[in-house]
């Protein structure tokens, strides 16, 4: 993957004690991920904290899911195709759903919540086709 677009992850926490764990492009954007979930009116952006993690992470609660969605194989960090778009899974969601963020078309920069099974293709980190729902 190219570096200007290495995801990894960030631990964010309002006060240095509880973390919470996201897979970003940056501290800002993992920032932005910690304030949209706590969803507090009274917190300010400029009052969260941000430390790199390292390496994009799978979360157990993400292994869980991956296995209800009958998709064990996959992780945060493998390359999908979603609907003929480039992309990588940075996490799951309260739907059940995948998490990813796109490298091209016309989402290229965004995340966005994605089926499991619709019109995604799951890659090997070798590039060849793992599982593929048409």
């Amino acid at each position: 993957m190219n570096k200007s677009i290495e995801l990894r992850s960030y631990e964010c926490s309002l006060d240095g004690k509880h973390w919470s764990m996201y897979n970003a492009l940056s501290p800002g954007k993992a920032k932005v991920e910690f304030w949209r979930d706590i969803d507090l009116d009274c917190i300010e952006y400029t009052d969260i904290k941000c430390r790199t993690f390292g390496p994009i992470y799978t979360s157990p609660e993400f292994v869980k899911n991956a296995k209800y969605r009958n998709i064990d194989f996959a992780y945060c960090g493998m390359a999908v195709e979603v609907d003929g778009m480039k992309g990588v899974i940075t996490g799951h969601n309260d739907s059940a759903n995948l998490d990813v963020f796109f490298i091209d078309g016309k989402y290229k920069g965004q995340t966005l919540n994605c089926h499991p099974n619709w019109k995604i293709t799951y890659f090997h980190k070798n590039g060849s086709i793992i599982k593929q729902f048409k």
